[in-house]
């Protein structure tokens, strides 16, 4: 008779079209049948009773920073990837920008051996697309490249080795590059924000000695973002490129995204928790470790962003990782203009979109919804992940709503960034994640990882 590895028994399963109480059969790492409560008939080798738990597919983290290589003192692919399976997270996608970035073959394949040598959970890699690499492009689909990153922006002042490959800064260049991207089927994910709107705003506040988070907001207006992203649109039009804004921070932008889809351009908008949860008002005291790209906007903005997330106008979630030490963050002291964007976010992004369905703002089918099916359908990962059902990888994760919220301490991070995550610390968590599946196998459970390094894969795009 046929024995299942893995029978996973009374729990209730989270799918975007509702929740229900099912036991979930799982043989080969692989879901092999999803069943009414106490209907399972295969026997298995191991039983999980989810009594009482929220079983939800794992997220796929589509904007993952991890860098490794030479800047592993701020994350290595070993503690980023144990930090995202203590998060609910199975699946990374690991954007370009390193030392040096995935922006040729022997840099992505040296970074793919890292990643593959050191990963916790499974992952997927994009490539770097910019005005300078365009000859790369088709080769790197050809080694895994999942998708695509590119800047509309100049390289960052110091970290040019890290940009090479990796900026489109005219509209001429952008289009070629969304020429080769759509001449291999791929996925061009774009940092859209344009300088001419940030430099002279940043210039002033600067010379007016304004400094702290609400004054890098006003440094980066929302037309900022929305020019910018008028650009991508007319050249996704032109080019037929499937594109991807990341991290949207503006209601504005949603509904430009919204606009050119009516008119069939294939274009998505990505967010992260931070831009839905937090403002420059409730942000504000964490100054510097609250400086990320775009900025964090007004309460109102938030609030419009909120919506739209939760209709599914925002069809997928990245954390947006940024991993630096708390020396590197405050290296400059509490002078928000000369610091290092972004903060650590891997492992609480589920926790905290968990909080806000606690609030009522979402529900636990929207969430599987943005951070998981989508994901996997947009990327074309969708015959393996991003959902529960009979045939897809057994990407699983147990969570549990806690009667009484626990207050979240920055220490009990696994990132080795933890410290710069002052923006959550003292966050009142209203869920636990109990246990993350892989493929089938636990890799995290009760506060440990349970597999070795290695364990994850690289997911490559049916083509």
């Amino acid at each position: 008779e046929t024995v299942n590895d893995i029978n996973i028994i009374n729990g209730t399963i989270v799918r975007p079209e509702g929740c229900e109480k099912a036991d979930i059969g799982i043989r080969g790492g692989k879901i092999v049948s999803v069943n009414k409560p106490g209907s399972l008939t295969e026997a298995a080798e191991k039983t999980i009773d989810a009594s009482g738990l929220y079983v939800f597919p794992g997220m796929i983290d589509t904007h993952v920073h991890i860098r490794g290589g030479i800047l592993s003192h701020r994350e290595s692919f070993a503690s980023g990837t144990q930090a995202a399976a203590s998060g609910g997270i199975t699946t990374i996608m690991e954007m370009p920008i390193a030392n040096p970035p995935a922006s040729t073959p022997e840099a992505f394949d040296a970074r793919r051996k890292e990643i593959g040598e050191q990963a916790y959970v499974d992952f997927c890699m994009y490539g770097g697309a910019g005005s300078d690499n365009l000859d790369q492009i088709e080769l790197l689909t050809s080694h895994g490249a999942a998708a695509y990153k590119t800047f509309l922006m100049p390289p960052v002042p110091g970290r040019e080795k890290e940009f090479y490959g990796l900026c489109s800064e005219t509209t001429e260049q952008l289009t070629e590059v969304m020429e080769r991207v759509a001449a291999v089927g791929g996925v061009l994910c774009c940092h859209s924000e344009l300088n001419e709107y940030v430099a002279p705003y940043a210039a002033k506040l600067m010379a007016e000695g304004r400094n702290g988070v609400k004054a890098w907001g006003e440094s980066r207006p929302i037309e900022a973002e929305t020019e910018a992203v008028k650009r991508v649109i007319a050249a996704a039009e032109k080019t037929g490129c499937k594109t991807v804004i990341c991290h949207v921070s503006a209601p504005e932008t949603v509904e430009l995204i919204q606009q050119a889809k009516k008119r069939g351009v294939d274009i998505h908008g990505e967010t992260c928790p931070q831009y839905i949860l937090y403002n420059c008002e409730n942000a504000e005291a964490a100054g510097v470790f609250a400086r990320m790209k775009p900025p964090l906007r007004t309460p109102e903005t938030m609030e419009k962003l909120m919506q739209c997330y939760a209709d599914g106008l925002l069809e997928i979630t990245g954390s947006d990782h940024a991993p630096y030490t708390y020396e590197e963050k405050t290296r400059s002291g509490e002078d928000i203009w000369h610091c290092f964007d972004g903060l650590p976010g891997l492992e609480l992004s589920l926790r905290l979109l968990l909080n806000a369905a606690s609030d009522g703002r979402l529900t636990y089918e929207e969430i599987a919804r943005n951070t998981a099916e989508n994901p996997a359908a947009l990327f074309g990962i969708d015959g393996a992940k991003g959902r529960i059902d009979a045939g897809r990888d057994a990407d699983l994760v147990l969570v549990e709503r806690l009667d009484k919220p626990e207050t979240l301490h920055k220490e009990q991070l696994v990132t080795k960034s933890r410290e710069s995550a002052v923006l959550y610390d003292g966050t009142q968590m209203t869920h636990r994640i109990k246990e993350t599946l892989v493929r089938g196998t636990t890799v995290f459970k009760d506060g440990t990882i349970t597999v070795s390094h290695g364990f994850g894969q690289l997911i490559i795009p049916k083509s």
